[in-house]
């Protein structure tokens, strides 16, 4: 994607392959990527030690989830290369899936699966957490770690969210392969319904991938400061809220689709709200650092990274929240910077510092901290040139899903392909440095 976005013409592609190649990284990264290793990997291990037990409840039920995570992008790139591919987009909106190619009934079955798989892996973690405890979760509260909580509040919106998403998407392949339209306009169907009910699933599905995150850095901050994060209580108050806010406030997306004026200020008015208990959360996390004497090690910066860029981000979601800023943003790159400011590198930076503070307990190796160094800074600098050049594309009016365009747009394009090959190159020195 980035290859023909800086030089244009240069890979031989149509706009179906191109945006096949969109759908593909967009299911890849959230539902394949981020969330496995923050809710699967990091969960199956940490949390059990957190809560004193041995493994987690259903252990063959892990395996069963985490086979079937392969098993879904196996069949999602089968999408990928057949049939033209799929360009409906990671959202799934009709009415394209509904005239695409036959090559989105593979990528609806892979959906299938990697929900299957995240159900079956959030039934194991609240099962673990409950019967761990031993006590009441009213009393669980004073003692258990904030990572605990937001894997159990990660838990319980995955129960919820991916039924609604299975369903659209057995409305979607009945509208596609029988006589029994649900979003078809054409045919009596609903088309503003395609819209409300996959965003059910996919805006909650920012704070699923973020919420582990969350729980993440605040046990990292408090293992370094060597103290209980400032405000705990009201951070797990806010996670909460935050869990509850995350299924309400997906109306945002569809300010373009013919709200009324009564409906339009609502969805303005309870889409900011969530960043009060987002701030809070920053604000805890901020204190601790400040009034803690924590020595700078790697993990601190990719920390340090990731709450630069949540907040950034969080400010300009503020923005395109509003409804008459966002009838000039829709669809232009500046969502998609705010998105990638906000979801992959909050997690990417999380997932390092992760990886940094508990790989000596996965493999008893140490890493350098020099090298660490290294890699934050190089990471910090390069992941930000991508999301800052979005920002500044879709300012100036470039649409989203776009492969081809005009020389005004030529060096934001190259600075954020040069910021991608900064990404790499750090990920590859560091694993050399090994």
């Amino acid at each position: 994607l980035r290859l023909e976005l800086a030089l244009p013409g240069f890979i031989p592609c149509s706009s179906l392959q191109y945006n096949s190649c969109i759908t593909f990284h967009g299911i890849f990264m959230i539902p394949s990527m981020i969330m496995p290793i923050l809710i699967g990997g990091f969960g199956n291990i940490p949390l059990p030690l957190m809560l004193c037990s041995s493994d987690m409840i259903f252990p063959r039920l892990n395996a069963l989830s985490l086979w079937l995570v392969f098993n879904s992008l196996l069949i999602m790139f089968l999408a990928v290369i057949s049939d033209g591919g799929v360009n409906a987009g990671w959202t799934s909106h009709a009415p394209s899936p509904i005239i695409n190619y036959s090559s989105i009934d593979f990528m609806f079955f892979s959906l299938h699966i990697v929900g299957l798989s995240s159900l079956l892996g959030s039934i194991n973690s609240i099962v673990t957490l409950l019967k761990s405890t031993n006590v009441s979760i009213v009393h669980s509260c004073l003692f258990l770690p904030p990572y605990c909580w937001s894997i159990f509040l990660t838990s319980v919106l995955l129960i919820i969210s991916p039924p609604v998403s299975a369903a659209v998407i057995t409305m979607i392949i009945s509208d596609r392969h029988s006589n029994r339209p649900f979003f078809d306009p054409l045919r009596g169907g609903d088309l503003l319904s395609s819209q409300h009910l996959p965003w059910f699933l996919r805006h909650p599905e920012a704070y699923i991938s973020i919420l582990p995150a969350f729980g993440l850095i605040s046990e990292m901050i408090s293992k370094y400061s060597q103290c209980i994060i400032s405000g705990r209580d009201s951070m797990l108050i806010a996670l909460l809220i935050t869990a509850v806010l995350g299924c309400i406030v997906r109306g945002h997306h569809m300010f373009m689709v013919g709200f009324d004026l009564d409906t339009r200020p609502y969805l303005t008015f309870t889409t900011p709200i969530i960043a009060i208990p987002t701030g809070i959360k920053i604000l805890n996390r901020l204190a601790t650092i400040w009034s803690t004497c924590i020595s700078l090690i790697t993990p601190l910066y990719f920390i340090i990274g990731f709450l630069f860029s949540f907040t950034f981000g969080g400010f300009t979601g503020l923005i395109s929240a509003n409804n008459f800023i966002d009838t000039i943003l829709h669809d232009s790159y500046f969502v998609i910077g705010h998105l990638h400011h906000v979801l992959p590198l909050g997690a990417i930076y999380t997932i390092s510092a992760a990886s940094y503070t508990y790989w000596v307990f996965f493999t008893t190796c140490q890493f350098s901290d020099y090298q660490g160094r290294i890699h934050s800074g190089s990471s910090f600098i390069s992941t930000n040139s991508i999301s800052f050049s979005m920002h500044s594309l879709g300012i100036i009016g470039f649409p989203r899903r776009i492969y081809d365009y005009s020389l005004f747009f030529f060096k934001f394009h190259w600075t954020s392909s040069i910021g991608l090959i900064g990404t790499y190159l750090s990920i590859v020195v560091i694993m050399l440095l090994l």
